[in-house]
This record gives C-alpha cells, sequence and structure tokens, in this order.
C-alpha cells in the first residue's frame, strides 16, 4: 500500500508547484490587476486606498444595588429526632439509629438595607475609515479610471512610501494646505 502512496505524494507535489508558478506569473505583471486584459503595457502602481476599520471601544460605570442585612437572631427551641431506625422492609439496609438534633432559630425583627455598587463593562463598536497605500499591476486605461480618494479635513494620511523608478503613484485628492501641514509635523 505504502507504493501507491509515493506516485500520488509526487503527482500531487508536481501539480502544486505549477499552480504556485501560475500565481507567481500572474502577481509578475504580465496582466491587470483591475480588469485582467493582457494585450495593454501594466505598470505597478501605488495608490492611496480608504476602508472602513472597526474599532473597539470599552467604557466602565457603576450600578448601584440595594441588599438586606438582618440584625442578630437568636436560638429558640432544640428539636431531636431518631433517623435511620430499623425500616420494616427486607430489602433495606441494616443500620443502627441515629439521633439529629437541629435548632430553631428566630430572625430579628430590625434588618438594615445597604447600599453596593457594582463594576459595570459596556463594550461599543465603531466603523471609522483608514487610509494606506497599496501597489497594484495595472494597465494605463485602469490608472485612468482609478477616482483619487477624498480625504476629509483634520484626517491623518499615511506618509506615501518610497517609490523604485517602474512604480507610479496615483495621487489622492487635494489634501488642504494647513492638513497637510499636520500631516508632516
Amino acid at each position: 500500500m505504502r507504493t501507491h502512496l509515493i506516485p500520488f505524494s509526487t503527482t500531487l507535489l508536481l501539480m502544486l508547484s505549477l499552480t504556485v508558478g501560475a500565481d507567481r506569473s500572474f502577481a509578475d505583471g504580465c496582466c491587470c490587476a483591475h480588469c485582467g486584459c493582457r494585450n495593454a503595457p501594466v505598470q505597478k502602481t501605488c495608490r492611496l486606498v480608504c476602508e472602513q476599520k472597526k474599532v473597539t471601544v470599552t467604557c466602565w460605570g457603576c450600578k448601584e444595588e440595594d441588599f438586606c442585612v438582618p440584625g442578630p437572631s437568636r436560638p429558640g427551641c432544640k428539636h431531636i429526632e431518631t433517623v435511620c431506625d430499623e425500616s420494616a422492609d427486607p430489602k433495606a439496609p441494616c443500620s443502627q439509629p441515629k439521633k439529629f438534633v437541629w435548632t430553631e432559630w428566630f430572625v430579628s425583627d430590625c434588618p438594615k438595607v445597604y447600599t453596593k455598587q457594582k463594576l459595570m463593562k459596556k463594550t461599543v463598536t465603531k466603523t471609522v475609515p483608514s487610509y494606506k497605500w497599496v501597489v497594484e499591476t495595472l494597465c494605463e486605461q485602469c490608472q485612468a479610471g482609478c477616482a483619487p480618494v477624498s480625504v476629509p479635513v483634520g484626517t491623518h494620511v499615511p506618509p506615501a512610501p518610497a517609490l523604485e523608478s517602474d512604480v507610479k503613484r496615483l495621487s489622492a485628492a487635494p489634501i488642504p494646505p494647513q492638513q497637510a501641514a499636520e500631516t508632516v509635523r
């Protein structure tokens, strides 16, 4: 049975290596990442992308809760009972009688009310815009069709990455001068 597994595993490894090789040729820039065309020349492009990011915030607070504490109680009557006495049932196990002693307690008539504070946790999830630079292989038509990302005033934009000579940067929407000075700091 082991001799059948060796040719199968070799064939499987060969198929996987061909598949990985095909993916690499796709990623090396043979076709456009947006439209998939192979006829037009493609170029690596660095562009700003806005994504929605979920941020979780934890809020802590207190909640008041009332509870009663009774006053001192006092002992009452003492009770004595016999348990485990012999039974008339022949199938019951044999046992010796045993005394069971318990005391009845009288509850106080002056309870007090106290308030305690319980720590409470609340989790809030907010969706906020997040900006990042991505590298894509695009044809000239898709480069022209990519709309610049509009960045609201006061938003921190990550600095553009250093580019190699063969990578083109698609510009974002113009950043107001006041915001450009804030992002440089």
